[in-house]
């Protein structure tokens, strides 16, 4: 084995014990968690066939698509504080098989994996697994189903769960068209019809319907509050500050257009990058995280894939990717919430870092290729 193998393995085995620990110390606290509870309460409420949008939810509601909930029902019948923990461990489990999967998408020198891309993303993992959110699942889910071997499933069902999880990952979709995956398009397709239905047969057409509006009214009220904070990250905040600089206020109207355009941008990105499987996948998780209003900085751990590739430039001695890589580490460090209390933590945020940050990592995947050439022959299964 050689020495950058060794040297990976010592890191992964001190590394991953540690989230581990750390997720589990925030699962068993009853104040942390606060999403996790949030999808618990979901699926509670799917499967007593009652609505999953109310006005007493106050500034916590259930924000995803209905059909969700019904992934969420087995959290309703386990204790809440097992399946806090079990939750948290999941996302663990998930992103160290993101980063171990990661070499077949993207095959790096030596086989270096993400563990020092994760390392750098501390705080948005700790801040994943402080509230139970889901972003490391969908990393995880992304990773592994663009890893699948075809005779195993073509990804399929991951990539069905990762649509139905969040609307911007219909960007995957690029991804999978470009590499002529139609098995797994046709099965992720099958799992969302699916999902759905059985949401239907629980609940009623009807009743389908009407948490649809509900779910669709929540989102435009909701995102128009949020996206004014200091706390949104994504490309529409981004354009909505350059707006308000020029004395326009964000309506619904221009909301939506700032979203529609956000994912034709980066649509045209992954389109563009598409004969390279790699770059192409690194600018998919990137534009999923920047897409969305409602992105925070949890979002950006997916974000991982592209920072791997910034990680092994700098070891290459490239000055860029090691500025870039030091301004994620310190954003990852002052906007953990453990060094800066929270007053100046969002005054911090409301600079947008890790948005721009996310760009400066567009920039660099369209910049002059700084992989060794030995790489670049390697082929991907992608």
């Amino acid at each position: 084995m050689s020495p950058g193998r060794i040297a990976a393995e010592r890191l992964r085995l001190a590394v991953w014990p540690a989230f581990f620990v750390l997720g589990a110390l925030l699962a068993l606290n009853p104040r942390r968690g606060i999403d996790f509870t949030v999808f618990r309460t979901a699926g509670e409420r799917w499967l007593a066939g009652t609505s999953l949008y109310r006005a007493e939810d106050g500034p916590m509601p259930f924000k995803y698509a209905p059909p969700v909930a019904v992934l969420l029902a087995f959290l309703a019948l386990v204790p809440r504080g097992l399946g806090a923990v079990l939750w948290n461990a999941a996302s663990v489990v998930l992103l160290s098989l993101a980063v171990l999967r990661l070499q077949r998408v993207d095959p790096a020198p030596d086989g270096a994996d993400g563990t020092w891309a994760a390392l750098a993303l501390a705080g948005p993992i700790g801040t994943v697994l402080f509230y139970g959110q889901v972003d490391l699942l969908l990393l995880g889910f992304l990773v592994l189903a663009a890893a699948a071997i075809p005779a195993r499933g073509d990804g399929g069902i991951l990539l069905g769960v990762s649509l139905l999880t969040k609307p911007p990952a219909a960007l995957a979709v690029l991804f999978f068209l470009g590499r002529r995956r139609w098995r797994a398009l046709v099965v992720a397709t099958g799992v969302v019809l699916l999902v759905t239905a059985v949401f239907a047969i629980r609940t009623g057409v009807g009743t389908l319907v009407s948490e649809v509006a509900a779910w669709q009214r929540l989102v435009e009220r909701s995102t128009l509050e949020w996206v004014t904070g200091p706390n949104p990250q994504g490309f529409p905040t981004l354009i909505l500050d350059v707006a308000g600089w020029l004395g326009a206020r964000p309506t619904p109207e221009t909301l939506m257009l700032v979203q529609l355009s956000a994912m034709l941008f980066f649509g045209a990105l992954i389109l563009v990058l598409r004969e390279d499987p790699a770059a192409c996948f690194r600018m998919t998780c990137l534009s999923i995280a920047l897409c969305s209003p409602l992105a925070w900085r949890a979002n950006f751990v997916l974000a991982l894939p592209a920072l791997r590739r910034v990680v092994a430039a700098s070891r290459w001695g490239d000055g860029f990717s090691r500025l870039l890589l030091g301004l994620v580490v310190l954003a990852s460090v002052l906007t953990s919430g453990v060094f800066l209390d929270r007053t100046a933590t969002e005054r911090l945020l409301a600079f947008r870092p890790w948005g721009l940050l996310g760009l400066l990592l567009v920039v660099v995947e369209f910049s002059a290729p700084r992989v060794p050439p030995a790489v670049r022959a390697s082929a991907s299964p992608g």
